[in-house]
């Protein structure tokens, strides 16, 4: 229980720092699914546990409590990196997952609940955050008129570091702290992704990841016009001419339809899929 419950760990933070490293969201997108699909097998053992005789106090814990500094650590990256890599589909099962013990004492959180109520609709959505900084403040933004949005996302980022001091991210910064992944508002960015918010008066302000937004937005439209593409594994042939991507490699190629897609050996991501790259521009030469 405690090895998959740092995993999940370990790989939302791995996604924090392959941001900040400025890799490809793209291969952000195709790791979140394995950070949900870790999440529910911790919760399968957790929940295992609680119901074992091992569990002597007889006591039950949320996978995440929502009150605890696990709500930034799990719960809000979990929802958010979800949210901005294209799989916003998959809310429910993060919310399932969310909802051990934490609904059973009748916690739900205001933003989270804001955040996926699209894809999962029915569900309470309280005026209450169970961390009331910085997120509280938000609550303004889905309840002002479009035309306001902006300038109040404006204020929020502004007071973003000051309004965070009591979350776990908060001075982590330091000479020579080799643990600092950044600092970045995610839920500014699916806030705006979710609200369909103009960001061109904040896109480059400090916290703001604007490419994952940018990223969630094309997805968006991408989707409206085709559905998602599975992953297609090696060996198979390329359904359409193209830039294409491998998580295995962390760079596009170019292939012509009917190409066998080739295996990237010496690789620690075991079994290579490609996967259709939302960039199909030829590469600069500068």
């Amino acid at each position: 229980m405690m090895s998959t419950e740092q995993r999940l760990w370990d790989t939302l933070d791995w996604i924090s720092m392959q941001y900040s490293a400025g890799a490809t969201v793209e291969q952000m997108a195709e790791i979140w699914p394995y950070a949900l699909r870790w999440a529910e097998e911790y919760g399968c053992f957790a929940a295992a546990y609680d119901d074992s005789p091992e569990n002597t106090s007889g006591s039950r814990v949320p996978h995440a409590p929502l009150v605890t500094e696990s709500y930034w650590i799990v719960a809000l990256r979990l929802v958010c990196f979800g949210l901005l890599t294209g799989h916003a589909a998959q809310m429910p099962r993060v919310m399932a997952f969310l909802d051990y013990v934490n609904a059973e004492l009748g916690i739900h959180d205001g933003l989270l609940e804001r955040l996926v109520a699209p894809w999962a609709p029915g569900r309470p959505i309280p005026d209450k955050a169970t961390r009331h900084l910085p997120y509280r403040k938000l609550f303004k933004v889905f309840a002002a008129e479009p035309a306001k949005r902006p300038a109040l996302m404006v204020k929020y980022l502004d007071e973003w570091y000051h309004a965070s001091r009591r979350e776990p991210y908060i001075d982590q910064h330091g000479e020579g702290d080799v643990a600092f992944y950044g600092y970045w508002s995610w839920e500014a960015a699916a806030t705006t992704f979710v609200l369909g918010i103009d960001d061109s008066s904040y896109r480059d302000m400090p916290f703001y990841p604007k490419d994952l937004a940018d990223f969630a937005k094309r997805i968006a439209v991408d989707e409206q016009v085709e559905p998602r593409q599975e992953r297609i594994p090696a060996g198979k042939p390329c359904p359409r001419s193209g830039w294409w991507y491998s998580p295995a490699q962390g760079g596009r190629r170019y292939f012509k339809q009917g190409d066998a897609f080739p295996a990237i050996t010496n690789s620690d991501w075991g079994d290579t899929f490609w996967l259709w790259a939302l960039d199909q521009s030829a590469p600069s030469l500068g």
